[in-house]
């Protein structure tokens, strides 16, 4: 064969494939893989307005609430072929209904299987068999630098991909909606923006990492996302129960100290241990934990995000500090007593609660306590609850069963027409 004839065929070797083979990189792979599996999701809301004016207010009978509508726009991630969808509970709530449009055009009408808002997650189904789906990933084993991508609905945009490398692991971050603290949120620096909310944040191996959340409105180049280890507890708790069922271990801590923290800046103190909890007697007050299911916990916000992660039966494994060195202890997470709220109120506020004629009342007050000392006495009656009405006992330990990891309480009370603000520490 001449020379021309060699360099013709290198030519037709080399020419026709060489373009697609090196443009189809493995982050187009994981978006064809991916992108069908990822829903825009549009909800509806019917907002009421009573009239503001000096007629409406006086004849109100006269003058209905006007309704109109509004719409936002978020996305989902379909995580089951039988049309189960994961999205943000911000996404659809207040929502009187809930559209979603797939990547091939076909829209349906969801219906919400659960919330639950301090996890910011909610969980929908549409009627579908079949669909392409993306399975929450089952191993927390992220790398720092690795590359991920965002695919969600931003500001309308349908199915818009963005990539970027994971920033960071463990990210404080505080909700503006909730005043929730979250200790365990990825960070990205893929640009995720308002109506990626519930989108997927996906590894190149096509894994569900994350459900991207736009938290912080003022964030340039930064986004965040709720970790899948989170997620697969949130899910597995509202298919089961309709909600997130709370973990129990009867641990309630304080932050140390700087001086007095462990390595790492790790360390947390326990101030009590409830009575026929996991931890009773085998914690003790002062009792110093560094870790917990191998993490470090530096706060008592790092606290509560290891018990978001655990649900009731699971094994959470404790590092406590020991003199110069640590023990491990090991307990049986279970869910918390029916009457949490009143035995709260009871142990560290000192008020013994009953239900009278549709009002929740304060039955005896005990001596020696925060409310003898903020002059509560029997008879006056509980309104609110940490800016919730209520009006049952039942609703108390609802709303104290979800809040009893924070740093106080505040209750609202009615006496002789007048109402009056109280705020109590929860735990010594």
């Amino acid at each position: 064969m001449g020379r021309w004839g060699v360099l013709l065929c290198l030519v037709l070797l080399v020419e026709p494939g060489a373009a697609q083979t090196n443009r189809r990189t493995p982050v187009v792979q994981v978006v064809e893989k991916v992108r069908p599996a990822v829903v825009n999701l549009t909800a509806k809301q019917v907002v009421r307005l009573r009239g503001r004016t000096l007629f409406d207010q006086l004849f109100p009978e006269f003058a209905p609430p006007r309704e109109y509508e509004t719409q936002s726009l978020g996305s989902g991630v379909v995580i089951s072929p039988d049309g189960l969808i994961v999205t943000n509970e911000h996404v659809i709530a207040g929502a009187a209904e809930i559209s979603v449009r797939f990547l091939s055009g076909r829209q349906e009408q969801a219906e919400v299987v659960g919330s639950d808002a301090d996890s910011d997650l909610a969980l929908l189904r549409v009627n579908a068999k079949g669909l392409p789906f993306l399975p929450v990933a089952e191993q927390d084993d992220l790398m720092i630098g690795e590359t991920v991508l965002a695919i969600g609905n931003p500001l309308g945009l349908e199915n818009t991909v963005t990539v970027g490398v994971l920033s960071a692991r463990d990210r404080t971050v505080s909700s503006p909606r909730t005043n929730r603290v979250y200790t365990d949120f990825l960070q990205t620096d893929a640009s995720i923006n308002p109506g990626n909310s519930g989108g997927a944040l996906v590894d190149l191996d096509g894994r569900l990492i994350g459900i991207n959340t736009a938290i912080v409105g003022e964030a340039q180049g930064i986004g965040f996302a709720i970790p899948a280890k989170r997620v697969r507890r949130v899910v597995a708790d509202l298919l089961r129960y309709g909600r997130v069922q709370p973990a129990w271990l009867g641990i309630f801590v304080r932050d140390l100290p700087l001086a007095q923290k462990g390595r790492n800046g790790a360390g947390i103190r326990v101030v009590d241990v409830f009575p026929a909890s996991p931890a009773d007697g085998k914690l003790a007050v002062g009792d110093v934990i560094l870790s917990g299911n191998g993490r470090a916990l530096a706060s008592r916000d790092d606290f509560a995000t290891l018990l978001a992660q655990v649900a009731p039966g699971e094994r959470v494994e404790l590092e406590l500090a020991e003199g110069a060195s640590s023990r491990r202890l090991s307990l049986r997470a279970t869910t918390p007593p029916e009457n949490l709220g009143e035995q709260l109120l009871l142990r560290y506020v000192g008020v013994r609660l009953t239900a009278r004629r549709g009002w929740v009342v304060v039955q005896k007050v005990l001596p020696n306590t925060p409310a003898e000392e903020a002059g509560f006495t029997a008879g006056v009656v509980l309104l609110a609850v940490n800016g919730q009405r209520v009006q049952s006992l039942q609703e108390v330990n609802q709303i104290l069963t979800r809040d009893y990891l924070r740093s106080s309480v505040l209750l609202v009370i009615g006496h002789e027409g007048f109402q009056y603000h109280f705020t109590f520490r929860l735990a010594p």
